[in-house]
This record gives structure tokens, sequence and C-alpha cells, in this order.
């Protein structure tokens, strides 16, 4: 009963032994007779690889089971060595023959033309490599150079686009090619728009591409160009806007910024969550602030002290933060802290309420109003404090610089050289609000 299955198998080993021995034998003949092309030199030959003249190198076989290869290394080998390019072309239309479909050759027709002058015929040879592989980013990044090299540039920019498409990763040089050859921003940006409305990655990526270039060379005609074709989705991510106000604010343009953030997001919010009505998120993975990200940025615990959050306490209506120092380090603290948006040129006010509890060292604990990226830096600060204190009111108030968009508080305690150097304590903040004084 087990004849026919055991018959069946003995057959399926024998057709595979079959094939391999035919696929031996054919890479051996071919191995073969690429041999006799390149054969090993013996004493006193000069090598392959050596400079020698046309006459003594041997016509290359056609093998139509070669696929072409053969042609085309021997078109490589003859190309630095024949003054007359005929018998190059010959080698490489031999090799189209076999492998039509083979994009690199296509582009090596078009590298001995561009080289003989024939730049028509160049650069339709490379639109037909491009055609063949449209999704392999190596043969698309050279077809873009040679077309660079070529021209008319609306052909070269097209080359680029593609390749950009595939590749957003190499950006920054290939934008920078692309800047070269269009006449003017507006160009550039409408041939990237399509990219980002088909390309494989996320319309973001390529966005972010432009605008970095922008950036890097001081380009605002071309950051504003990419802005005002952004829809009002992307206009809102933090990737894209704060990039490109601090861009405008480098330049001077602060109060085209302080226009730009309200178009987008409004009026400046204030101190954002001051009431602690909502949770803190640390700083971790699940919060990573940007320049001007808004919320309390913190580390939940550090070196000698603990972060967070509890009830109402005494006669606060709110929940308060609460800071406890161990005792067990000679804490420099610089945080909980927010960046808050302002007008430049406005005069803002701090208000709020805290308490404090046997805060031991002579380096108080202070909380410190200052602006962001303003020449000079300016600070106010309340007095430092320790021991103990009743809950009570503070105010502190800071006139924002007309080079000025973002504010920053923070609750600061100085590390210190005094033998009475290792804090302990609770300290507590609520009911907290930033606002212009004319409000």
């Amino acid at each position: 009963m087990t004849t026919a299955p055991v018959a069946v198998t003995r057959l399926l080993a024998f057709l595979a032994l079959l094939c391999a021995c035919m696929l031996w034998a054919g890479a051996s003949v071919q191995g073969w007779w690429v041999g006799r092309l390149v054969p090993e030199p013996s004493d006193g030959a000069q090598r392959m690889d050596a400079p020698q003249g046309r006459a003594a190198m041997p016509t290359p076989p056609n093998l139509p089971w070669s696929g072409g290869d053969v042609a085309r290394e021997w078109a490589r080998r003859l190309l630095p060595l024949s003054a007359d390019q005929s018998e190059v072309s010959a080698l490489l239309e031999m090799s189209l023959r076999e492998r039509p479909l083979y994009a690199p050759t296509w582009l090596d027709q078009a590298e001995l033309l561009a080289s003989s002058g024939e730049r028509e015929g160049a650069s339709r040879r490379i639109r037909i490599a491009r055609a063949l592989w449209p999704e392999r980013a190596s043969l698309l990044q050279r077809a873009a150079w040679m077309q660079v090299a070529v021209g008319p540039p609306d052909v070269a920019l097209s080359a680029l686009m593609d390749y950009w498409a595939i590749a957003p990763q190499d950006g920054l040089r290939t934008l920078g090619l692309a800047r070269r050859l269009a006449a003017d921003p507006e160009a550039l940006v409408e041939a990237a728009a399509p990219v980002w409305e088909r390309g494989k990655n996320p319309a973001l990526d390529y966005q972010r591409g432009v605008l970095d270039l922008a950036r890097r060379a001081g380009d605002l005609p071309l950051a504003r160009a990419l802005w005002n074709r952004l829809d009002d989705e992307s206009r809102a991510s933090e990737v894209l806007l704060f990039p490109y106000l601090r861009m405008l604010a480098a330049q001077g343009r602060h109060a085209e910024a302080d226009a730009v953030w309200e178009q987008v997001l409004g009026d400046p919010p204030g101190l954002v969550n001051g009431r602690f009505e909502e949770a803190l998120i640390p700083i971790g993975p699940d919060f990573k602030p940007d320049w001007a990200t808004p919320g309390w940025r913190y580390q939940a615990t550090g070196e000698g002290f603990r972060i967070g959050v509890e009830g109402p306490q005494g006669d606060a209506q709110y929940r308060s933060l609460r800071i406890d120092f161990l005792g067990t380090a000679n804490v420099d603290l610089v945080q909980p802290s927010q960046i808050m948006r302002v007008r430049p040129g406005t005069a803002y006010r701090l208000r709020g309420y805290w308490s404090g509890e046997g805060v031991s060292t002579r380096s108080g604990v202070f909380v410190e109003l200052y602006t962001v990226e303003t020449r000079p830096v300016v600070r106010v600060q309340t007095p430092p404090r320790r021991g103990s204190w009743a809950r009570e009111h503070f105010e502190l108030e800071i006139q924002v610089p007309d080079d000025g968009l973002l504010v920053g508080v923070r609750i600061r305690r100085a590390a210190t050289s005094a033998l009475d150097r290792l804090l302990s304590g609770t300290v507590r903040l609520d009911s907290l609000e930033f606002q212009p004084l004319n409000q």
C-alpha cells in the first residue's frame, strides 16, 4: 500500500537533483565564458583591470541566457579605453536586446549619449529608466542627478521630485538641488505639493523637509511659500508651526510671528492648568514637549525631591501642586515649569498662592518669570522663602520686550555650598493665573 507514495517521493527527489545539476552546469558554463573574457594573468601578462589596448580585448559573445550582463560589463570596461564610442554603444544595444526592461542599462546609454553631447537622446533614456523602475531609490537618485546635468531644468526638477517621493530622508540634498533649479520658491513648492499628496510617507514628512531646507538656508521666501500652501491642519502642527515661528523671530519679524500664531491658534491662553484640575503628565514617553508646547513640564521624582498634586488645603478652593524635599540632597530645582505664549511689548502679571512647611536651608525656594529667547533675558523673582509660612498671595509682573514671544514660569531653588545645604520641607502652590496687566 505504500509503493505509490514511495515512488512519487523518489521521482520528486530525482527531478530536484536533475534541476540542481542543470543549474550547476549552466553556472559553470557561464563562469567559463566570463573566465574567457577576463582571464587570470599569467607570468608577465597584464591584468584585465589594467589599461590595455582595444585590439587586445576579445569580442564578447552573445549569450541569450546571460541576461545581457556580459555585454553590459564589457561596455563598462571598454568605455574608458575606447575613443570610438560606437563599440560601447553596440554592446549596450546588445545588452538591451537581451534585457530590455533592465533600467540601469538605459542609464548607461544615457550617460554615454550625454558624454557626446546628445542631451535629447540622453534625457529620453533617463525617462525610460525612471518609468521602468519607479520605486528603486538608488536608480532614481542616479537618474535625477544625471538629469540635473543634462537638463532642461523643468525635467530635472521632475526627476528630483520622483526620487524625493520615495526617499524623503535624503530631502535636504535633493531639495537643495531642486531649489537651484526652481525659478522662484513658489515653483519649488508647486512641484513639491504633489509629492506630499501621493508620497509613500505621511505628508508631514515632506513638508518638514521643505521647511528644514528653508530654515537651514535662511530662505524666508521659501518658508512663506510653503506656509501659504499648507492646510489648516498642517499649520496647527507643532512640528511645522514652531520652526516657522522661530525662523520669523530669528529674522526679527516678531510681529509677523505673533500674527501667524494668532491666526492659527487664536489669543494666547495664558497659564495652562493653573488650578491643577487636570492630571499632570511628567516628561517622558507620553509627553515630549516642543519649543512652546503648553502645559506643565516636570519630572515626578528626582534626587532629593518629589512632585505631585493633592486636594485643596486650608482655605484654598482648588487643588495644589505639592513639592516635597526629602533632606537627602543639595537640590538644584528648576521645575515644575511652563512656557507661555505672550504678545511682544506687553506687560503681564502672575498671581497665585503658596505655603511652606519646614523648608530647612538658607537657600530658599522662589518663583521665577523669565523671557525665552530674548536679548537680554528679562527675569523677575519672588524673594526666596525658607522655614514655614501659611498660605499667602504672591504676584510677579514682567514687561515683555518687543522681541519676546514666550515667557517661562518655574519653581526654583539654587544649590548652595553652605553647611545646611541638604534641603527638606514641603512647598504648595495653587490658583495660579497669568494675564496681561490691562485685564
